[in-house]
């Protein structure tokens, strides 16, 4: 893992997608310019925005699954992911692997695989890039982002509806790792569904349960990113 942690420590700025399967809206929204869904489906330049804090320059995505779509390398369609603008792979690479890096789910032969890819999004001239890894989502901010001391500006997750595991957990470690806006459906906020057990996230990775749980307000930027459980709003991590 060192190669990559090293790696990781010289971007500026990360956008961590967990459980993201193939879907690529984080990278769509952010090259936009931040536009809604629905204006990024009625243009393919690129708007300008005032940032108020910086765009980022990594996306990581972390998923159990979805090997076969990913070892594809620069034959992966990106259009098929939800990119609505102009997108080019500039280049492709498999990382290290993992060693054996899930704890509540199985470890197949496939897992702890990472691949990063180099790509021209929206017709921006400045490349961004992608990390995806095959490993529990606990595993990625426990073991590669907390314990290396590594700060991720944004979270985005969407339909986020557990399999053994639920998104809560992270919203309320959020500020653990430096989270400023946290992108998110119904589904990640603490206290909605009766708020899904995670103990046995508690039980594999005891150092995410916080004791002062992140607060996440709720922006005026709404109806970002629709999806099969609603819409995805911003909030700011307090």
């Amino acid at each position: 893992m060192k190669s990559l942690i090293l790696d990781l420590k010289t971007y500026k700025s990360i956008c961590f997608y967990p459980s993201c399967g193939t879907d690529l809206s984080d990278i769509d929204y952010f090259c936009s310019g931040r536009l809604p869904i629905e204006e990024r489906k009625k243009t393919t330049s690129a708007e300008k925005c005032d940032w108020e804090t910086e765009e980022p320059d990594l996306y990581f995505h972390s998923d159990v699954n979805f090997y076969m779509e990913f070892e594809a390398g620069e034959d992966f369609d990106l259009s098929e992911c939800g990119i609505h603008g102009k997108y080019e792979i500039i280049s492709f690479e498999q990382l290290e692997t993992l060693d054996k890096p899930n704890r509540i789910n199985n470890n197949f032969p496939y897992s702890g695989q990472c691949f990063k890819y180099s790509l021209k999004v929206w017709g921006k001239e400045k490349p961004v890039t992608l990390i995806f890894c095959l490993c529990e989502n606990e595993y990625t901010v426990s073991q590669i982002f907390l314990a290396n001391k590594i700060d991720i500006s944004y979270v985005w997750s969407k339909n986020w509806n557990g399999g053994r595991t639920y998104g809560p957990w992270l919203a309320k470690a959020a500020k653990l790792i430096g989270v400023k806006f946290f992108y998110t459906d119904w589904l990640c906020l603490p206290g909605f569904r009766g708020e899904p057990s995670n103990d046995i996230v508690y039980e594999k990775y005891p150092e995410l349960k916080v004791k002062n749980n992140s607060l996440l307000e709720r922006t005026d930027n709404h109806w970002i990113e629709e999806g099969a459980h609603g819409w995805v709003d911003e909030f700011k991590v307090r």
